[in-house]
Order: C-alpha cells, then structure tokens, then sequence
C-alpha cells in the first residue's frame, strides 16, 4: 500500500495482532509447514481484520459527526 493514512496503519497494527494470535493458535511458527486450511484461516483472519477495524472506524467517524450535527445516530 502506497501512502496509507492514520485509518489504514491502525487497521494494518491491528491485522497485525491478529496475525500473532493466529499464529500462535496453530502451534507452528514455520510457515511453510501450514496445510492449505491453516493458510486459508491465516487470510482470512489478517484480511477480516483490516476490513473489521476499517469498518469500526468508520462507525465512529460516522457517530461523532451525527453527534456534533445533531442528528440521530
């Protein structure tokens, strides 16, 4: 990714430490040892959450603004 904003590297941090748990969930730190489901988990963990947080974030953003020009959120 080129560039990406303060949103972005929090969801990438937080893709990040879901990556770790992961990881640490299968018991193997080798990558190259992972069966196809272990890989298929992997990506779908880190890819859900980037677009989790990015979504979460998102929700925020939209709330506060709903707040600050009164209307219902």
């Amino acid at each position: 990714m080129v560039d990406p904003n303060d949103q972005e590297m929090a969801a990438m941090r937080r893709a990040g430490e879901i990556a770790g748990e992961f990881i640490e969930a299968v018991g193997r730190s080798d990558m190259a040892s992972w069966s196809e489901e272990d890989w298929r988990g992997f990506i779908e963990a880190i890819c859900g959450a980037y677009v989790d947080c990015l979504v979460e974030q998102q929700v925020a953003i939209s709330q506060a603004l709903h707040k600050v020009q009164g209307l219902p959120a």
